[in-house]
């Protein structure tokens, strides 16, 4: 299959080039505003605000696109709603058209920031009511890619972590180790509420949908249900740091532009039966991800 990763130079598509390069049943593509380079993908640099994407499409013969490109800070998205519409937003308008045009499988990676937080557990049958900018966004794309009329589905994910090299931003992970690497106090949140998702585990759950065509919604996170702050522990734990350096706060304590759903927990209940699929424990996860940082990072 003929596949396009889009926002390659991220955690989710970097992880995810990888996985559908290792299978040896794709020819990918993969496209980031930086320049990179991903062993055994076709790479390109492409500010998709602008790019020719039904040319790129017709070019490249694309079956599937997976597109994990986006603008993810929800504080970013909240001071610069102007940015994030055109990024999360319209990008996603003009991928969706292309994929239209040409009958192109269309993956779109969404958030349990679409929810308000207030019950957790969320399935796919609940109703959304994002209570930030980023939310919003995203759930302005699942409702236009409705209208489309093509084959897609719509992955929403938790509190993904991980590490590759270079990656465009670091995530909650990542922060806690340099952080407290460097004996650095970080505060974390006591009522964050998350399903915490290994970058792979992704991976490979979009990957199963992309081979089987699946379409519609699904949740595809990891499957134990923590606080940030729990989370947060947990990785000093494990990397054998000091935890008493971790401010456990709450989320107004946080002050952060944009609101946080309080519990935003996923139930992935339908991707276990729909795609098999079977996430990593927590405490196996973090391990795996400090073992990809001994080898890659020398820490």
């Amino acid at each position: 299959m003929r596949i396009l990763v889009t926002g390659a130079n991220g955690l989710v598509g970097k992880k995810l080039v990888k996985q559908l390069v290792a299978s040896g049943k794709h020819e990918v593509y993969a496209t980031s505003l930086k320049k990179m380079q991903l062993d055994g993908a076709q790479t390109f640099t492409s500010n998709l605000q602008n790019a020719d994407i039904n040319n790129l499409v017709e070019q490249l013969k694309l079956e599937t696109i997976i597109h994990c490109a986006a603008l993810s800070s929800p504080d970013a998205c909240e001071v610069d709603r102007f940015v994030c519409k055109k990024m999360n937003i319209e990008v996603t308008s003009r991928i969706a058209s292309a994929c239209r045009d040409y009958s192109v499988h269309l993956v779109f990676l969404s958030t349990d920031f679409i929810f308000d937080g207030i019950k957790g557990n969320y399935t796919e049958e609940d109703a959304i009511n994002p209570i930030s900018y980023y939310g919003e966004s995203k759930m302005e794309s699942e409702n236009l890619l409705k209208t489309m009329g093509i084959p897609h589905a719509v992955v929403r994910t938790s509190l993904v972590y991980g590490y590759d090299e270079k990656l465009s931003r670091p995530n909650i992970l990542t922060r806690v180790v340099q952080n407290l690497g460097k004996q650095q106090k970080y505060r974390v949140p006591t009522d964050q509420i998350r399903t915490p998702t290994l970058a792979e585990d992704l991976a490979k759950g979009i990957e199963m949908i992309v081979d089987n065509k699946k379409e519609g919604l699904y949740n595809i996170s990891g499957g134990d249900i923590v606080s940030v702050a729990d989370f947060a522990t947990q990785v000093a734990k494990v990397f054998n740091l000091d935890e008493l350096l971790l401010q456990k706060v709450t989320t107004k304590e946080l002050s952060e532009p944009a609101p946080r759903p309080l519990n935003s927990s996923l139930v992935i209940e339908k991707a276990r039966r729909d795609l098999n699929y079977t996430p990593t424990p927590l405490i196996e996860g973090i391990k795996i991800v400090k073992s990809q940082m001994n080898i890659i990072g020398g820490i």
